[in-house]
């Protein structure tokens, strides 16, 4: 059985820079999240917050996160069985930018309270919260992620995890690296403002 290929699927087959294109793409994603992590190292010698020993930033990338490509910049990183810490720069092709702070075991139950409290006066506004059992989704969808309200309660301790993420679209790739240095600053500023910041 001959399968075949519609109009568009015949126009992406035959045009040889797609992929090109595609790949230079990514490189750039590698290259800006490359620059982010000599950027987000240099904010953290400037506070007072005591992280996970794991070592350096990781830039990894895949094709399929629910059929698409994307790339992730790790740093800082912690991944236990039990215990995580992590701030994700994320790249997803088609959709968006986005950072998130995931917080589990010990990591959750030390910044729990202080992240409620900032959450309470406001200090996350444009942010969302997890609210799936699955921590390794990261897509805006109702069914993942809900809008942080200020006066609302979210008990963080009692959480399975803490996921806190903010995102911007794609065709804001000109202000990417600000919306990362900025956002990263304000979490690593909030964290250490916490004073639950010894190990």
């Amino acid at each position: 059985m001959i399968t075949t290929l519609g109009e568009y699927e015949m126009q992406l087959v035959t045009d040889s820079n797609i992929l090109i294109t595609k790949n230079s793409i990514i490189r750039k994603v590698y290259e800006m999240f490359g620059g982010l992590s000599e950027d987000y190292k240099k904010l953290l010698q400037e506070v007072d917050l005591i992280l996970p020993t794991e070592i350096g930033p990781k830039i990894s990338r895949g094709e399929n996160y629910n059929g698409l490509p994307y790339v992730i910049l790790d740093y800082p990183r912690q991944f236990g069985k039990a215990d995580v810490f992590a701030i994700r720069s994320f790249f997803w092709w088609g959709n968006f930018f986005s950072i998130t702070v995931q917080l589990a075991g010990e990591y959750q139950q030390k910044w729990a309270v202080p992240l409620e409290t900032a959450i309470g006066a406001g200090a996350f506004e444009g942010w969302s919260i997890g609210s799936a059992i699955d921590p390794w989704q990261h897509h805006f969808d109702a069914d993942n992620y809900t809008p942080i309200h200020q006066h609302k309660t979210y008990g963080l301790s009692d959480l399975p995890f803490i996921k806190l993420a903010k995102k911007i679209p794609l065709n804001k790739w000109d202000e990417a690296e600000i919306f990362f240095s900025e956002n990263f600053s304000f979490l690593i500023n909030t964290l250490s403002a916490s004073g639950a910041n010894s190990m």
